[in-house]
């Protein structure tokens, strides 16, 4: 029996791995996931006998502690080239057919449907995957050593919501169908950069509530990496707002901080985000209600259609940025990056900038304002 810590418990996945050799339910993860790594038809192709290698794969994964997300996503790209082979060649993929030719044929497919990011994330995984085949001697050597990612230069990335857009967001969470709720995930998100996973994880123990001051600690960041990010006065507000119906008490600042140090611990355990039925809300539930509110709201040309969630974690970023110059290694810090290179990205302009510097350069003769076809004096 595995035993698995409150981290691996917390995703409610991971038991799927077990159950289906390694396959993940199709209803889990995002529509694009289920867009761009849809299974083929099995009764057609058949069942590959490396699924249960798979399945043993992502064991060896829950022992080593990583990330729920992680092996749920790992588990996806397996399946997702297992079955593409299976419908490219007709039958079952066997360890024979591993060839570097084999995995450079399915990067080229894969880039006509997938981001370069999550091209480079599957080709990633499925060299994990094959080095750990390496080590169970059920391949000589591991054909993807080297087979190249693609290469992509990033331009105006990643990009930011404007005030107006982060405004409409606001709004339309304080008229949805759990307008407290909501708004609070909404504010936190957007108040202190934390990704929607970490979000979704949070504890009423990883909160510290004062009414001058709080912190939220993020227990298990990307890479397992823990850290704590100070909630500014929006950011306490709004969870005010949402727990005081829960603890009894007024929405006052006060009057929450006050429960919060002096309610039992009992009354204020469990998980933070509750579902209808007062369970934790999920990653997939999570991530609905932001997207829900991202396509109520661009449905009225009030944030661009192409916004995601994780959006608000890099307006954090941009707005920290532009208040504190330079300050990489703070906003490092409140980030969870270990690399400042990472954090680099953030100075680098957007396409909007760029695009608005070109035509103000002053080798720029052509004016809007003037008639078409005429060059400024």
């Amino acid at each position: 029996m595995v035993e698995y810590t409150r981290k691996q418990k917390r995703s409610g996945i991971l038991f799927h791995f077990v159950r289906n050799n390694g396959r993940i339910p199709a209803h889990q993860g995002k529509k694009s996931m289920q867009k761009n790594e849809r299974e083929s038809n099995d009764t057609t192709h058949g069942d590959s006998p490396l699924r249960p290698l798979t399945a043993a794969w992502l064991q060896d994964l829950v022992h080593g502690d990583h990330a729920p997300r992680t092996i749920v996503r790992y588990g996806r790209v397996v399946q997702h080239f297992l079955d593409w082979y299976a419908a490219q060649e007709y039958r079952v993929i066997t360890p024979d057919d591993f060839t570097p030719i084999a995995f450079t044929s399915y990067r080229r497919a894969a880039q006509r449907t997938m981001a370069t990011a999550t091209v480079n994330l599957h080709l990633s995984a499925l060299r994990r995957w094959c080095a750990w085949l390496v080590d169970q001697r059920v391949l000589v050597a591991n054909p993807l050593v080297r087979v190249k990612g693609v290469r992509h230069q990033r331009v105006g990335e990643p990009n930011d919501l404007a005030d107006t857009a982060i405004n409409a967001l606001l709004r339309a969470a304080q008229r949805s169908r759990h307008p407290l709720r909501d708004y609070a995930i909404l504010q936190l998100m957007v108040q202190t950069g934390m990704r929607i996973g970490e979000c979704q994880a949070l504890d009423w123990h990883d909160i510290t509530f004062g009414e001058k001051r709080g912190t939220v600690v993020i227990r298990a960041g990307k890479g397992n990496k823990a850290r704590a990010i100070p909630l500014n006065g929006s950011a306490r507000a709004a969870l005010a707002a949402y727990v005081a119906p829960l603890l009894g008490v007024p929405s006052t600042l006060k009057a929450v901080a006050l429960a919060w140090t002096t309610t039992k611990p009992s009354g204020r355990s469990g998980p933070l985000w509750q579902s209808q039925k007062g369970n934790r809300l999920s990653a997939t539930a999570l991530w609905g209600v932001i997207h829900g509110l991202i396509r109520v709201t661009a449905a009225r040309n009030l944030v661009p259609a192409n916004a995601t969630p994780h959006m608000l974690r890099h307006t954090f970023a941009r707005r920290y940025l532009a208040d504190h110059p330079g300050d990489l290694i703070g906003l490092a810090r409140l980030l969870g990056h270990s690399d400042l290179n990472t954090t680099s990205l953030y100075t680098q302009p957007t396409a909007h900038e760029l695009a608005d510097r070109v035509e103000n350069l002053s080798l720029n003769a052509y004016d809007e304002g003037l008639c078409e076809g005429t060059a400024r004096p």
